[in-house]
């Protein structure tokens, strides 16, 4: 069985420098089933893909935290030398009446070094939206070891959002595009629907859900008005066009060099993407480095934009994709991100997640290890 926890810096700092090999919970019913051998996942409360991974050795059980503090060495709970330990510190976290009702536990850990390994952007897009077909993205997400799926799709797939793509309408091949039969096919109740059945499921992987929104300057109202009631895990902002030209299709580059210059791309795509980021409607955003199918470019040379789209993740408590998807659905070089890119992230202490950017289940976890390694 795995187990998800949040821990605030200290206790999770002390777990990660391996003085702290107990954890103290409640023995309620989130936890009481608890066993050896299960796993707990500790993330950290502010960036929560920053997770220790580790096994239940031994578990406890005591009547109050009074009994358990006279019992465990409290060194091992997270105490340091020269503190003053007291039973009473647990009142901060749990009520005299909860600890009565429950009881207590001290969780003995093992902490494992293996990374925490999430696929962060999978699409159902070729598919229906029911169990059996998102449950093929999740096997597959298992059979290769992943610790976490999150599904979502783009918002062209969902009604709702159809007059959110009026202005790409103005070139044929755009609007071809638009009106093949993927698009504007379900409705966001219908996701909803599908998502209630799978998270009512006890899988060995934690599964998220969210979606992909097309961003633009001109739509954020619209978007803001659509998005005010959803209620999902996430939202990935994702920039898709420059000006109203779509920048990652087979007739992109040629619509593109007739109306800019290269120069020019990279600087409506990045004013673009920062807006997107400053919005406040996203928790991520979606393959950052991506305009560079649309360019060629001395990567040094866009250090300007990343540092500022940086600054404002960092403000905005934004997490940045490192996409592998740029690498082996459109042929760029680098897995993800560039190496300048993920330098001045980790600069401005941005957080980072991995995506395969899959649109069917066998493409699910692609280089996803790679992706985690590079951002490490």
């Amino acid at each position: 069985m795995r187990y998800d926890m949040n821990l605030f810096d200290p206790p999770f700092e002390s777990i990660q420098n391996g003085t702290k090999r107990i954890e103290l919970r409640l023995n309620d019913e989130k936890r009481n089933r608890i066993r050896p051998n299960d796993r707990i996942f500790f993330h950290r409360y502010d960036q929560e893909y920053d997770v220790i991974k580790t096994t239940v050795s031994d578990i406890r059980r005591y009547r109050d935290f009074r009994e358990l503090y006279e019992k465990e060495d409290l060194l091992l709970c997270g105490y340091e030398e020269g503190d003053h330990p007291s039973y009473e510190d647990m009142y901060e976290y749990y009520s005299k009446e909860a600890i009565e009702h429950y009881g207590v536990l001290a969780i003995e850990i093992v902490k494992s070094e293996e990374p925490y390994l999430v696929d962060g952007h999978v699409h159902l897009e070729h598919g229906p939206l029911t169990e059996g077909y998102a449950m093929k993205f999740i096997n597959e997400a298992i059979r290769k070891g992943l610790d976490e799926i999150d599904i979502l799709d783009h918002s062209h797939r969902f009604k709702e959002f159809r007059s959110c793509y009026d202005l790409l309408r103005v070139y044929p091949e755009q609007d071809e595009w638009l009106g093949r039969p993927g698009k504007f096919r379900d409705t966001l109740n219908d996701y909803f629907t599908m998502i209630e059945v799978i998270r009512k499921k006890d899988l060995p992987i934690r599964v998220r859900f969210g979606l992909e929104v097309c961003y633009t300057e001109e739509t954020e109202d619209l978007l803001r008005e659509i998005l005010k009631d959803v209620k999902l895990d996430f939202l990935t902002g994702s920039v898709h066009s420059v000006g109203d030209i779509l920048y990652d299709m087979s007739f992109s580059k040629r619509l593109l060099s007739e109306r800019y210059t290269q120069e020019e791309i990279i600087e409506l795509y990045y004013r673009r993407l920062i807006a997107c980021a400053s919005s406040g409607l996203f928790d991520r955003i979606g393959h950052p480095d991506q305009i560079k199918v649309a360019v060629e470019t001395d990567d040094l040379s866009l250090k300007k934009h990343y540092e500022e789209l940086a600054r404002v993740c960092k403000e905005k408590h934004i997490l940045a994709e490192n996409n592998s998807g740029c690498h082996w659905r459109y042929g760029l070089s680098d897995i993800g991100n560039s190496d300048t890119f993920l330098k001045t992230f980790k600069e401005y202490g941005v957080g980072m997640i991995t995506a395969s950017d899959a649109h069917d289940p066998k493409d699910t976890g692609n280089l996803i290890r790679e992706a985690e390694e590079r951002i490490r």
